[in-house]
This record gives structure tokens, sequence and C-alpha cells, in this order.
């Protein structure tokens, strides 16, 4: 099983062999690849509380052949995105103009998946009450060759994936 842990709160797996194995037993779903998304999901959970996240928050997210999780003991947010092309034009269906120009300031390879996992996240954190994550509003702080943060959220990039994690009450 291959395993990324973000800032403790937040795990990532992939390449789990026999995912089954780790329930009793598994809901059904109408297509196979749901029902190993949602085990995915929940073995990155259930890795993270072996390792000593507590929270009674959890979160989760998948994308591909990624699960991931976020436990905290107030309302956390993750989202994990397999690399894809995303047109810049598509940026004013779900960011606001100061965040398509800070968009358009940062020199991250793939800067749109990057904002769009950050709404994600924010909108999980949210219990998704914001009707349309255009709504959500996140402000850049700052850019490194491998992440942003904004004043709510972080991004990461690792492999080939992005992937986001509310900043903790915390921190």
């Amino acid at each position: 099983m291959k395993i990324i842990e973000l800032l403790g709160r937040g795990l990532i797996v992939s390449e789990v062999s026999d995912p089954e194995s780790w329930f009793d037993a598994v809901p059904g779903f109408p297509r196979e690849k749901r029902r190993l998304e949602w085990m995915l999901s929940r073995i990155a959970e259930k890795e993270l509380r072996k390792r000593g996240a507590r929270g009674d928050y959890v979160s989760y997210s998948h994308s591909g052949k990624y699960g991931a999780a976020a436990i905290d003991a107030q309302p956390v947010g993750i989202d994990v995105e397999m690399l894809r092309s995303i047109s810049e034009s598509a940026a004013r269906h779900f960011l606001n103009e100061d965040e398509i120009a800070a968009m358009e300031r940062c020199t991250i390879a793939n800067r749109m998946l990057h904002f769009w996992s950050a709404k994600e996240a924010v909108w999980k954190q949210r219990g998704g009450v914001v009707p349309t994550l255009k709504r959500l509003q996140i402000q850049l702080e700052a850019e490194s060759a491998h992440g942003l943060r904004f004043d709510t959220v972080e991004t990461f990039a690792i492999d080939d994936l992005v992937a986001a994690l509310t900043m903790s009450s915390r921190a």
C-alpha cells in the first residue's frame, strides 16, 4: 500500500492489495469503481486513526486510484484530484474576479487544479451548505514549488495528484 500523509490530519492511499479484507461488510454500489473509491477513502480513515489522528469530524475524497480522508476535532475538508487539464476559461465558473487574478499570477504547474481542489476542500469543511464553489471565497497567501497556501486551506502537488487540506483551527 502506498501512503501519503498530510500534516498528521490527512492521509491518501493507493495501491491497496485486497481492499475488501479491511472490512467486515462493504455497501453495495451499482458500479465497481464507486465501491473501490468508497473502500479506499475508508481505508485512509482507518490508517489515519491507527496513526493516532483524533476527532469527530471526517472528510473523504477520491480520484482515480487514490482514496483520502482527513480527521479533526473541528470541521475539516480534504480533496484529492488526479492531474488532468482544466481549461482556464472554466475559472469563471468557480472563481471570483479576485481569485482569477490571483490564479493568473501563480506559476505553479496545474494552478487551476490547485484552486479547484482548495475550493472543494473548503466546501466540504463547511458541510456543502454554500450552493456554489464560486460563492466560497479563498484568499491566496503564498505559493511554493509544491503547493499553495490560502487563508483557510493548503494544496500539495504530489506525484500525479493535487491534494488540498483545510487548516486546523489549532494551527
